[in-house]
């Protein structure tokens, strides 16, 4: 659904629920910013060795271990079938030690109700934890709930400076927000075509296909020095903008 500059055209901030929720694929040991669907893929039982050496270190104390271990039952490789109930077990401790990736998923797990009761207020909790140290998918997905005053009260301002985090660690989808955002002029966000056109570039030149159907709105009605002073911003933004 592409919503532009139409006459008096508002853009609510339900909106946003076109924007996707953030999951996790892990990949490797470093997977904080890949993007998944929502269902988990099962895969081949892990070698049992693996399995039995991150037990270890999860029943130790080792929070990347623990993360690792709920992963593997998440994904089924512990028993040739997705244990939700074990991957909770083991994620919640690992996000009790404060391990940022494990308190993104336990969130994403109270907000998709898996292995339990939907619980947003526990979702926005988490996600803010894992905001706070840096995991662009969690601050994307706080600001949806800022956004939306689902799970906590609504404030359009405060989700915009998550989105904007987001969009500054390479979140696509927190790119288009902003300029989604700024094409509506929703809450104490001005009309600014420059920042639209601005972010809506940066999402299109990651693969956005709604971001790159948006612009022809913005752009219609831009004058010569407003396209230049726009293309200028967005050369500003990707150098300032960490990399995924």
């Amino acid at each position: 659904m592409a919503v532009g500059f139409g006459e008096k055209k508002v853009i609510s901030a339900g909106l946003f629920s076109l924007c996707l929720i953030m999951t996790f694929a892990v990949s490797g040991l470093d997977s904080r910013h890949a993007f998944a669907q929502s269902e988990t893929v099962q895969q081949d039982v892990a070698p049992t060795f693996i399995v039995d050496r991150y037990r270890a270190k999860a029943e130790a104390g080792d929070a990347g271990a623990q993360f690792r271990l709920a992963l593997l039952y998440e994904r089924g490789a512990v028993t040739g079938s997705p244990d939700y109930d074990q991957a909770v077990i083991w994620f919640d401790r690992a996000a009790a030690a404060g391990h940022g990736a494990a308190q993104f998923k336990r969130a994403l797990y109270y907000q998709e109700g898996i292995a339990g009761q939907k619980d947003l207020s526990a979702a926005a909790a988490l996600y803010q934890k894992a905001a706070e140290q840096g995991l662009g998918e969690a601050q994307f997905n706080l600001a949806l709930l800022l956004a939306e005053g689902q799970g906590v009260g609504k404030n359009v301002s405060g989700a915009i400076r998550w989105y904007e985090q987001a969009a500054f660690r390479g979140v696509t989808p927190a790119m288009r927000a902003l300029g989604l955002l700024y094409m509506g002029g929703v809450a104490n966000t001005p009309h600014d075509r420059i920042e639209a056109w601005a972010w809506l570039t940066l999402a299109m030149e990651n693969g956005d296909t709604q971001a790159a159907g948006l612009l022809p709105d913005v752009t219609d009605g831009m004058d010569k020095a407003s396209l230049e002073e726009a293309s200028r911003l967005a050369d500003a933004y990707r150098q300032l903008r960490l990399r995924p």
